[in-house]
């Protein structure tokens, strides 16, 4: 019965027609008598993994052998005159995407100074004893954002083929020392940035917007409503349609006669030329066993060229972001920061981001709504005294005015079911009128008043992903991997079309020194900065 198998050979060079076999593997033939219909297409693909597993390992001990071979010569070129005889070889153990493969480095010995020399380690990462290749620190630093290490250790074992190809010990090393050499980086780069003159400040690296799978609109059904409303010039919106909705689609028509239905359906805010949008906020994830939260911060910057994402924690996150907001925002541009209204929030806009050209910080409508619903829960007696309190409300913090809420709020305290909750409302409003704008009017033109971007940043920076069953970490882990999604997840520093090209000397993105992940979302780590 014909059997199957792979040769590996040499060519001395590409005109050679001689080829030389360095290894053969054969894979085994299938018995036509032993078929069985439940199993043996498994046995089969199992039996060609394990192969093929084998192949790539010879094939990867090969291509060093030859690489090896060529910086031997090399090293002997450069020192003509000097007697480098071959003495031996020493081992080197490679942890890497095929298993633990073993590799050897001719040993030359150097008779003039009495030593010995490997050239092949010009070849290797900084290393103490096993090397673990870069492919597989991004499976050990990617997985655990999803699953307890305990678990990634397993699926590392299946995906080599070798069990405890890494321990979970390991790999969380991996993740602790990746996310310093992230956040080490980050901090550097962002103290440079501040030494350096506004303009002569560069574009920072962004991931390009890419076109939503589903744009936000009402349903193409109302199409025929809106159009026949829009005919008649109606002033209430059709039924499916807000309020909001309709002023800005009453506005635009107005301003472009000539703006189709689809057009005006999926008319939502944008950014001028020039505008920076930044939404910044906090998460605070419970620790293991409840005693306890951890707090992460959260970035995203927005600008007409794409989205950026940062996280970090305490004070050495702002400087990050005070320079990637100096340098998106340059000489010309104009800042806008959205947020929840924290304390921190507004401290730091004051403090550092307010001289920045056309700075602005608003207090975002969804937080506002949100607390408001919150608060008057407590204050009203019934569900419909509810309604009708925020309708009153939302009506005036719609328009900006401030001032009038707290009065209309004065006048309700007695019918208030919890009078300090009342006041709590009140204060909440006072301390952060300066960042309360006229929404109806930013909503009419198109301007942003929600921090939806950062809220969608949190979600995928795996906040809950260090309470799954059976993963303990402690503060130092956390905060190492909760760095690595807000860098795979934008893909912002990917060398390779068509993502990104290769951040530019100076931009902000060069703190990651070199931080980039291929055009499959797999984070590629730092070069020169491989775990050993």
């Amino acid at each position: 019965m014909p059997q199957l198998c792979v040769l590996i050979c040499q060519r001395d060079d590409q005109a050679s027609s001689t080829l030389t076999e360095l290894a053969r593997f054969d894979l085994p033939s299938p018995d036509p008598a032993t078929v069985q219909r439940a199993t043996t297409l498994d046995e089969l693909e199992t039996s060609t993994l394990t192969t093929g597993m084998l192949i790539l390992r010879r094939l990867f001990q090969l291509a060093w052998l030859q690489l090896d071979a060529a910086l031997v010569t090399r090293y002997r070129a450069e020192h003509p005159g000097v007697a480098l005889p071959l003495d031996g070889s020493e081992p080197l153990t490679v942890v890497s995407r095929f298993g633990t493969v073993l590799l050897r480095r001719q040993v030359l010995a150097d008779s003039a100074r009495r030593t010995h020399v490997l050239p092949g380690t010009a070849a290797l990462p900084a290393h103490e004893g096993v090397v673990t290749t870069r492919g597989l620190q991004e499976w050990a630093c990617l997985l655990p954002q999803e699953l307890p290490f305990s678990a990634v250790a397993r699926l590392l074992g299946w995906q080599t083929q070798e069990p405890e190809v890494l321990s979970d010990t390991t790999i969380r090393t991996l993740v602790k020392r990746h996310g310093q050499l992230l956040r080490e980086a980050e901090q550097a780069e962002s103290v440079a940035l501040g030494d350096t003159p506004l303009k002569a400040r560069q574009h920072p690296v962004v991931v390009p917007l890419e076109r939503p799978r589903r744009r936000a609109g009402w349903p193409a059904a109302l199409n025929a409503a809106v159009d026949a409303a829009l005919a008649r010039e109606q002033v209430r919106p059709p039924e499916g349609v807000s309020w909001a909705d309709w002023e800005r689609v009453l506005a635009a028509r107005r301003a472009e006669a000539d703006r189709s239905i689809e057009e005006l359906r999926h008319l939502g805010p944008r950014l001028a030329p020039g505008d920076v949008l930044l939404c910044v906020d906090e998460v605070l994830t419970p620790k293991t066993g409840g005693a306890g939260r951890w707090e992460l911060r959260t970035a995203t910057l927005r600008t007409p060229q794409g989205v950026r994402s940062l996280s970090g924690t305490g004070a050495t996150f702002l400087p990050v972001v005070q320079a990637l907001a100096r340098v998106a925002v340059g000489e010309e541009g104009r800042l806008l920061l959205l947020s929840d209204g924290a304390r921190w929030i507004r401290t730091f806009f004051t403090d550092d981001l307010r001289t920045l050209p056309g700075a602005q910080h608003l207090l975002d409508w969804y937080h506002l709504e949100h607390t408001c619903r919150d608060l008057a829960s407590r204050i009203c007696r019934d569900k419909e005294e509810k309604g009708v309190f925020l309708h009153r409300l939302f009506r005036r913090l719609w328009a900006g005015r401030v001032a009038a809420a707290v009065a209309w709020l004065e006048g309700y305290r007695p019918q208030a079911r919890n009078t300090a909750v009342l006041d709590e409302l009140i204060g909440y409003l006072q301390a952060r009128e300066e960042w309360i704008p006229t929404y109806r009017q930013r909503c009419r033109e198109r301007r942003y008043i929600g921090s939806g971007h950062v809220e969608k940043a949190n979600d995928r920076l795996g906040r809950c992903h260090v309470n799954l069953p059976g993963k303990v970490v402690d503060q130092k882990t956390y905060r190492c991997e909760t760095v690595l999604p807000a860098v795979t997840a934008e893909r912002c520093l990917s060398c390779s079309p068509p993502f990104t090209p290769q951040p530019p000397s100076g931009s902000l993105l060069a703190m990651f020194a070199g931080v980039r992940t291929s055009p499959a979302g797999r984070l590629l780590l730092p070069r020169g900065a491989a775990v050993a």
